[in-house]
């Protein structure tokens, strides 16, 4: 693992070599159409997020810019995402009413902590980090997400206000005993809204469904005057393009922002990441995992500046860029100046647009995603991943979005360590058939009597170290009792890594092996681990004449220090077939116990 600061100011500059007009028609076609598609997900995700449709809009249009050009992908298309922002609606929930001039003020300010934070993970290369989520925490996660953003919108769909928290059982306690007031005409443009979408699919992947749906509505509702009827229509949208504003709070609410912060980053980071990686491989580019994070925190920072929320990136837009064939960082350009334009020229075109729509829009791209059948998949491959990922699922019914998320985490890499603490240690034997070294205690077979060979599978560290002592001195005092054992034979082999406690917990070991009149033996000491041992002066505890550099070596090198009469008299076995050099002639071993 490296760690060091890495900028290019102007990572873009590469995609515009030998840039033509076919190329530029390819981006064209590729940012007008993930365009079309933005403007009403923009909006509509600005609901979850707790604000004003124009929020979206203005999420939408700078921070799509910036992250094409500071990041390494063609492809990724940035700008509000579902999961993203109502991750960041759970961040905020409790310390302010969603919609009001402070929640707007702390979502900006939380885009501008998450942005920092991204950025600074790129900028140190620290993109690794990422991986310490694991994939069973994401499929729970991401079908529990799903779910919250499905019944937070039913509200909407259905003409009533539900409560405003990311629990669900709050939420279907509060849908239920609120569906009597279900306003039919907000019901049934939300289905139609619902099935232009559906059939727009049907139809081509590239018919902009949520588009069409947006504009049919609004016409329905300017035209029948539909707020007249209960209706929930977006109202006034102020035009224009947004201004710089730098947001302000306490420090108070600042630190009691940060949990949420690294939480709405961090899974900012794998999604962007993910997305990228896939299209970059499919499309046999180049790619750049922590030039991809400065993109995306650069993106957070213009976000949080200019009156938007965190944003990130998303797998449907990017399918688009990589389906319609986007040739540089040029396309999500023409997608932001397209925004930028709305915002001009169409903001008051969306007074009529009912709410309803925008919540059909909402459903029509997260009901795919609740998956539970996923989390049994998990089971059946390993059970552990599987507990863990309906943990993080069911969690989210109680909890705020993102405490599920990082209890998930925590509980994900405490499982990890926990199986660390506990390797398998097995003692070696020589397979009669094969002659390879096998788990002797496993196979039921026997053990040369002189030599305990032994081998820990796994790094030896603070956490496991003491284990590790325990488990070797338990076998080579059993095998004491009831034979003439002279050697223990240690196979570092699958020991990549010793850390200090490890290393000292061996040397503990070598002093009590020979308190008891054995002598330790090493083989197959790896160049990582070789230098420490040597540090803490092993080669005083372990006579030069019993390092090895191989299983073969050791063998052959400790047989000849053996007890010859016992092997040639008393020993029944022939482990090694150094063995048949001191036996009878008329011979015949023991093969199994």
């Amino acid at each position: 693992m490296k760690v060091g600061v890495s900028f290019n100011p102007a990572p873009f500059l590469v995609w515009f070599k030998d840039y033509d007009r076919d190329k530029f028609i390819r981006d064209l076609i590729a940012g007008l159409t993930v365009a079309a598609v933005l403007v009403p997900q923009g909006m509509a995700y600005a609901l979850l997020a707790g604000m004003s449709p124009i929020y979206g809009l203005y999420a939408s249009f700078l921070p799509v810019a910036v992250a094409a050009l500071f990041g390494s992908s063609r492809f990724l298309a940035t700008g509000p995402v579902a999961m993203t922002a109502l991750l960041s609606a759970s961040a905020v929930q409790g310390l302010a009413e969603p919609g009001s001039q402070r929640w707007i003020e702390l979502m900006a300010v939380l885009a501008l902590m998450v942005g920092f934070i991204r950025l600074f993970v790129g900028l140190f290369k620290l993109g690794f980090v990422v991986e310490l989520i694991s994939t069973s925490v994401i499929t729970g996660f991401i079908s529990a997400g799903a779910l919250v953003i499905a019944l937070s919108q039913v509200g909407h769909f259905l003409g009533f206000k539900v409560v405003q928290t990311t629990h669900i059982y709050d939420v279907v306690v509060d849908i239920i005993q609120k569906i009597g007031q279900t306003n039919p005409y907000t019901l049934a443009i939300g289905v139609l809204a619902y099935a232009i979408i559906w059939l727009s699919r049907k139809v081509h992947p590239l018919v902009p469904g949520a588009l069409l749906a947006v504009i049919i509505t609004s016409l329905l509702s300017y035209y029948f005057q539909l707020k007249n009827f209960g209706v929930s229509i977006v109202g006034d949208v102020p035009q224009g393009i947004p201004g710089l504003h730098f947001p302000s709070v306490g420090f108070d609410t600042l630190t009691s922002l940060w949990g949420g912060a690294f939480v709405v980053a961090a899974f900012g980071l794998v999604e962007a990441v993910s997305i990228a990686k896939r299209l970059a491989l499919q499309a046999g580019d180049k790619w750049d995992a922590n030039q991809e994070l400065i993109g995306q925190g650069l993106a957070n920072i213009v976000a949080g500046i200019f009156k938007g929320f965190p944003v990130g990136g998303s797998f449907s837009r990017s399918a688009l860029n990589f389906q319609l064939g986007a040739k540089s960082p040029m396309a999500s350009v023409i997608t932001a100046s397209v925004i930028g334009l709305t915002l001009l020229l169409l903001a008051p075109a969306f007074y009529y647009l009912p709410k309803a729509t925008l919540s059909a829009i909402v459903l029509s791209a997260v009901i795919s995603l609740i998956r539970p059948q996923e989390i049994f998949k998990l089971y059946k491959i390993n059970r552990m991943d599987g507990i863990i990922a309906g943990i993080t699922f069911a969690s989210v019914f109680f909890m705020d979005l993102w405490v599920a998320l990082t209890l998930g985490t925590v509980i994900s890499l405490g499982s990890f360590v926990y199986k660390t603490m506990y390797p398998r240690i097995m003692v070696l034997t020589r397979n009669p058939q094969s002659h390879t070294f096998i788990n002797a205690e496993r196979e039921k077979l026997p053990e040369c009597p002189q030599i305990l060979y032994i081998r820990p599978n796994m790094s030896v560290y603070y956490a496991n170290a003491e284990y590790v002592y325990e488990y070797i001195l338990q076998k080579a005092q059993e095998r004491k009792k009831d034979r003439p054992l002279k050697y223990v034979l240690i196979d570092f082999e699958a020991v990549n890594y010793i850390d200090a406690t490890g290393g000292q917990t061996l040397m503990r070991l070598f002093d009590e092996l020979k308190r008891m009149g054995l002598e330790p033996a090493l083989a197959n000491i790896g160049c990582d681990v070789f230098p420490i041992l040597d540090r803490l002066g092993f080669d005083k505890k372990v006579r030069e004449d019993l390092i090895f550099d191989s299983k073969g070596q050791s063998i052959t090198e400790l047989f000849k220090k053996l007890d010859h009469e016992y092997c040639a008299k008393v020993c029944p076995y022939a482990v090694f077939k150094e063995c048949y050099s001191v036996k009878p002639a008329d011979f015949k071993p023991v093969i199994n116990l």
